[in-house]
């Protein structure tokens, strides 16, 4: 549950918080195995919140709390794919599990398993320039996995993908997520991708960013990352979060 958070980033070069407010004062809940979207307008402090949730910058006010305590383990995908170039696809994951307290025996049979369930059982030893980029995308997800996270932040995930892996990985992702019923946050610029995949849409305004609309997805599971494009509904759904970007309201004056 996010509650009442706000961050404000101190000014460059001192340690005075009174610099420029990024998120204002907001407020939402996931329930357990929910996929919640957060969609708006560039700079308007989607990302800052993202990072906030996951405790990689301070809030200044405001409290985050997870269902399952506050040693909730959280796993965090980024935009590009974050992997050591110097270490193996392997070796990446078993250093987040040694991170996590694994021995290194159990680190590298638990990366071995894993690499195996996002299909990459024989890319073990290739390092990440070796991979394509849905390759690559694949292990930063495995590594994520490593953690046995409650929840799954996602930071424009995919937008680094070209079209078609973009929709290979985002099945691949959906899929997974149908296993195991994982709850997600999901930042994306991308109106359509954030109705394809989520059961709520959150939208922000501009910076300071807070939420100013949110917008439930009713569309049937299991989802497919393209094929929801084409349901009955969706085109209505992506026009009411279109509608509510105050980008798009400027626009219409």
């Amino acid at each position: 549950m996010v509650t009442k958070v706000s961050v404000r980033y101190p000014q460059r070069g001192t340690r005075q918080v009174s610099g420029v407010l990024a998120v204002n004062d907001v407020s939402f809940s996931v329930a357990p195995g929910e996929f919640v979207a957060i969609v708006g307008p560039s700079g308007c402090g989607k990302s800052t919140l993202l990072k906030a949730i996951a405790g990689l910058v301070p809030l200044t006010s405001g409290n985050v709390a997870f269902g399952s305590g506050p040693e909730t383990r959280v796993g965090f995908v980024f935009q590009t794919d974050a992997l050591l170039p110097w270490s193996t696809a392997s070796s990446n994951i078993e250093l987040a599990l040694r991170l996590a307290g694994a021995s290194a025996v159990t680190a590298r049979d638990r990366a071995r398993k894993l690499l195996a369930h996002v299909g990459l059982e024989n890319a073990a030893e290739l390092f990440p320039g070796q991979l394509s980029g849905g390759m690559r995308k694949r292990v930063a997800i495995a590594r994520a996995l490593a953690y046995h996270p409650a929840i799954f932040l996602m930071d424009e995930s995919f937008s680094a993908l070209d079209a078609q892996t973009r929709i290979h990985v985002g099945n691949f992702f959906l899929t997974l997520l149908a296993e195991s019923q994982q709850t997600v946050v999901f930042v994306t610029h991308d109106i359509e991708e954030a109705v394809a995949v989520a059961d709520r849409v959150l939208v922000m305004s501009h910076g300071p960013g807070r939420i100013e609309r949110e917008i439930a997805v009713p569309l049937p599971r299991p989802r497919d990352y393209h094929a929801s494009r084409f349901v009955a509904g969706f085109d209505d759904l992506q026009r009411r979060v279109w509608q509510a970007l105050p980008a798009s309201r400027e626009l219409e004056q």
